[in-house]
C-alpha cells in the first residue's frame, strides 16, 4: 500500500505545472497580454557620474536598476557602466506578473552589437539569446507568480548589457496548461504499470 502512494504521489507531481515564465518574442505578442495601468520607461534621460542603483516609479508599478560598477545612460537606452558586468532590476511596487524591453549588448561606441545576451528571472527562468538588431531584440515575460527581480548580463567580455522600453505591469492571462514531456509520460505509464501489478498480486493472494 505504501508503494502504490508513492508511485499516486509521483505521477502527480510530475502532472504538476512547473512555475515558469512564459517567452513571448516580440512586442507584438507582449503588449496585449499586459493589463492596463503598466508602466513603460524609455530611459530618454542622459546620465552623470555612472550611479550604481537608480529609482523608477510611475502609478503602482515600481523598481530599482542596479549594476556593481555603475549604470550608463545616453538618453536612448539603459546599461552598465563598464565591460563584464550584470543589470539587475528589482521590483519594488505592486506585484509584477509581465515585463517586457529591448535588450541587447552595445559596444564601447554606443552602437547595438549583434551578441549573446543572457536574462534570468528570478524564478529561475532563464533566456539567451543573439539577436540580429534593435527590432529583434524585445522579449517578453508573463508568469502566473511575481516576479521579484530579473538580471541581464553578456556573455562577451567587451560588451555592456543594455536595455530600452521596458514596460512593467501585470498579466491577464490564465495561466498555461502544460503537457508532459515523453519522459514524465512514461514514469508515470510505469507508474501506474506497477499499481496495476499491485492489485493483481493483492487478488491472486486473496
Amino acid at each position: 500500500m505504501k508503494h502504490a502512494f508513492a508511485l499516486v504521489v509521483l505521477a502527480c507531481t510530475l502532472l504538476t505545472p512547473a512555475q515558469a515564465a512564459v517567452v513571448h518574442t516580440s512586442s507584438a505578442a507582449f503588449l496585449p497580454q499586459v493589463g492596463g495601468g503598466a508602466y513603460t520607461e524609455t530611459f530618454d534621460t542622459a546620465l552623470s557620474n555612472a550611479p550604481r542603483a537608480l529609482d523608477y516609479a510611475q502609478g503602482d508599478f515600481a523598481y530599482t536598476v542596479f549594476a556593481g560598477r555603475g549604470l550608463f545612460g545616453n538618453g536612448d537606452f539603459l546599461g552598465t557602466s563598464t565591460t563584464a558586468s550584470s543589470l539587475t532590476i528589482s521590483f519594488t511596487g505592486a506585484d509584477v506578473t509581465a515585463f517586457g524591453a529591448n535588450f541587447y549588448n552595445t559596444g564601447v561606441d554606443l552602437a547595438f552589437r549583434a551578441a549573446e545576451i543572457i536574462i534570468a528571472l528570478s524564478d529561475g527562468t532563464i533566456t539567451r539569446f543573439t539577436p540580429s538588431s534593435v527590432e529583434d531584440s524585445y522579449r517578453g515575460f508573463t508568469s502566473d507568480v511575481a516576479i521579484a527581480s530579473v538580471t541581464l548580463s553578456s556573455t562577451d567580455l567587451l560588451d555592456f548589457a543594455s536595455l530600452d522600453n521596458l514596460t512593467v505591469g501585470a498579466w491577464i492571462g490564465e495561466a498555461p496548461g502544460e503537457v508532459p514531456e515523453p519522459a514524465s509520460l512514461g514514469l508515470i505509464g510505469i507508474g501506474l504499470a506497477g499499481l496495476l501489478g499491485q492489485r493483481r498480486r493483492a487478488s491472486s493472494a486473496n
